[in-house]
């Protein structure tokens, strides 16, 4: 019954060479100074492996107890491979897609009856009633896929399937995987080495991970029987979230035995690849990713100049490549999640320069970001003058809902996406913040010329239109003048 080792079979996919191919866990560690990166079109895919690569450093190789050891390993430029062959050869049995006691991530003796596609493993493939993202399959037509692929959506799935109604095995509603609502951060490295050892934040207990431990079996997920304390690295990065059974049709997966999980129980872990503020209530929360707007515009919300703190990933990184010299950059990485409902997937790249972590390139991207946010409310003022101007002292209602169809803002905030990454790159050097108020003034000049076509041109919108030109006379003045000095 033992088949598709995760250790020796091909499924991760990587980038080396110039070309992608996939290779086994065991290549991904053992040759990771000589693979770029890896490399899958799928955010949650990205994550989700390195997350797996991750929990099994934590415990492979020998403890990193501070920066040092985090420093060290960096500078030696590879792993301890006699440890990790050592410790991938202990729990070889534990690695196999499907194995009759132990299949990886699995649950055996999940009841067969009624089973789900395999692809409601995947937030971007249709089934049940999922948004359909990117697919137009049914579950009528769920063609059979490879092994490699449903051990990776496998991992997805444990790491975001968000919570909801499950009505199985006694248990009726099932929680948020870790990573279901918050977005994670992933710093990169020159090469697959580099990155590992960036984002292996040291951990005082990196806990037990799922294939340590006795296997789980039915009884033990039935009515939510078992319930394990969300904490340790090595644990959360592999989190059981769900029963799953793939079923193996001889070449491939087409469905799975499907139920609860292991039940968490929150006991103030912070996730390392995870950003925390206070909100409104004084309460710790995670950052998510937003539906309407890029991420970038809340980097304010993790500034430590600003009272918040980077996640330890972004902050252990930093650290060891600015000692370094390294060159980096952040991902962040995630799903847009309204309940049970996936509404969008997604990754943002960002650069991370030399002296990024310095007190003036803080406060400059403070003070930019500031900027954009107070164009963006001045710009909505402008529309909302365009709209008064049209349709006169209407309905409040009908007022807003012509405001919201202007493409003003959705042009502002779309040209300055683009831009915001050659900001960072300057924020470390002169002439940063001279750049980004003439790329704001630029994407509000530019927004409003698309907007002025889209009105027309008759006597009711050349009205409207005067209204905006009054009003856009102030946004587009300069900026300085305004904020009093250049810093």
């Amino acid at each position: 019954m033992a088949k598709f080792n995760l250790l020796e079979e091909p499924w991760i996919p990587v980038r080396e060479g110039g070309r992608v191919r996939e290779v086994s866990l065991r290549d991904a560690l053992v040759r990771a100074p000589a693979i770029e990166r890896i490399d899958t079109p799928s955010p949650l895919e990205e994550a989700a492996l390195h997350r797996l690569l991750l929990a099994v450093l934590y415990r492979a190789l020998p403890r990193l107890g501070d920066f040092w050891d985090a420093l060290d390993l960096v500078e030696r430029g590879e792993l301890d491979s006699k440890a990790l062959e050592g410790y991938l050869s202990r729990f070889y049995d534990r690695f196999y897609l499907f194995h009759e006691e132990a299949p990886f991530l699995q649950i055996p003796d999940l009841p067969t009856k009624d089973p789900l596609p395999w692809a409601k493993l995947l937030p971007e493939m249709a089934s049940g009633n999922n948004p359909t993202l990117f697919d137009h399959t049914t579950e009528e037509n769920v063609p059979m896929t490879s092994y490699a692929q449903a051990a990776r959506a496998l991992l997805v799935h444990q790491a975001y399937a968000p919570g909801g109604l499950l009505k199985r095995l006694g248990v009726t509603s099932a929680e948020d995987a870790p990573l279901a609502r918050p977005a994670a951060f992933l710093v990169v490295g020159e090469n697959l080495f580099q990155t590992l050892v960036l984002n292996l934040v040291p951990q005082k207990d990196p806990g037990v991970p799922v294939w340590e431990r006795s296997p789980l079996r039915t009884q033990d997920v039935a009515g939510h029987a078992t319930k394990w304390p969300l904490q340790g690295a090595a644990l959360v990065y592999a989190w059981p979230s769900r029963g799953v059974c793939l079923l193996d049709e001889g070449t491939g997966v087409r469905e799975m035995a499907y139920g609860p999980g292991v039940k968490p129980l929150e006991v103030g872990f912070h996730d390392p690849m995870v950003a925390h503020r206070l909100d409104a209530k004084g309460q710790v929360s995670p950052l998510r990713l937003s539906v309407e707007k890029s991420f970038w515009r809340d980097f304010s919300a993790m500034l430590p100049a600003a009272g918040e703190s980077f996640p330890a990933t972004l902050a252990h990184a930093l650290r060891l490549a600015e000692e370094l010299g390294l060159r980096r950059e952040l991902r962040v990485l995630g799903q847009v999640s309204d309940q049970a409902k996936v509404l969008d997937v997604r990754r943002e790249v960002y650069p991370l320069p030399q002296g990024f972590l310095s007190p003036v390139a803080e406060a400059l991207l403070q003070k930019g970001l500031e900027l954009a946010e107070e164009v963006g409310k001045e710009l909505s003022g402008v529309a909302r003058r365009v709209a008064q101007g049209l349709l006169g002292d209407k309905d409040p209602e009908e007022l807003r809902r012509f405001q919201d169809s202007l493409p003003l803002l959705r042009l502002y905030w779309a040209e300055l996406d683009g831009r915001f990454p050659q900001f960072l790159e300057k924020l470390a050097g002169p002439g940063a913040m001279d750049f980004w108020r003439e790329e704001v003034r630029r994407a509000a000049l530019r927004a409003w010329e698309e907007t002025r076509a889209f009105l027309g041109t008759e006597g009711r919108h050349l009205k409207a239109l005067a209204e905006g030109e009054r009003a856009m006379g102030s946004v587009l003045a300069p900026r300085q003048e305004k904020e009093g000095k250049t810093p």
